[in-house]
């Protein structure tokens, strides 16, 4: 989905029913602080992610959790996911179902990659799904299935 739709389907919710988006959030990401997760980790975070906390920071987004790149908010990546676990399951988390599942990218060779997989913590294994970031956070983030 591109990100305009992405945009413009956020804001037709929201006019619908402002109430989803009323939960706390973390302020948006400058250049340095989305460099820093990026030094953390030592990859390069998806354009779309950097995009996504850019435009929207970090936090509830519907009825998800969405790690942010603010080192002084609630939802700060650095604080939920270890640099062991990821650099052990060569994934990094992004959406948080607080389920222990998870939404993220792969990395291959410090590069996080396009595509969204679902890491199940009861089978400990990631399912690539079939819908680009934007797509997911409708879906999961805002229950819209269209």
């Amino acid at each position: 989905m591109d990100k305009r739709i992405f945009q413009n389907k956020v804001n037709e919710i929201f006019q619908k029913n402002p109430k989803i988006f009323a939960l706390e959030s973390d302020a948006r990401a400058d250049y340095k602080m989305i460099k820093d997760v990026e030094e953390y980790y030592n990859i390069t975070l998806p354009e779309f992610y950097k995009d996504f906390v850019n435009q929207y920071g970090g936090g509830y987004f519907g009825f998800i959790i969405i790690y942010s790149c603010d080192c002084n908010g609630m939802f700060y990546i650095k604080d939920y996911v270890a640099r062991e676990w990821v650099i052990k399951r060569f994934f990094l988390p992004i959406v948080d179902f607080e389920t222990g599942d998870y939404l993220g990218v792969e990395i291959k060779e410090g590069i996080c990659q396009s595509i969204i997989s679902l890491y199940s913590h009861g089978e400990n294994i990631l399912h690539e799904l079939e819908m680009d970031f934007y797509d997911a956070l409708l879906k999961y983030g805002l229950h819209d299935d269209e």
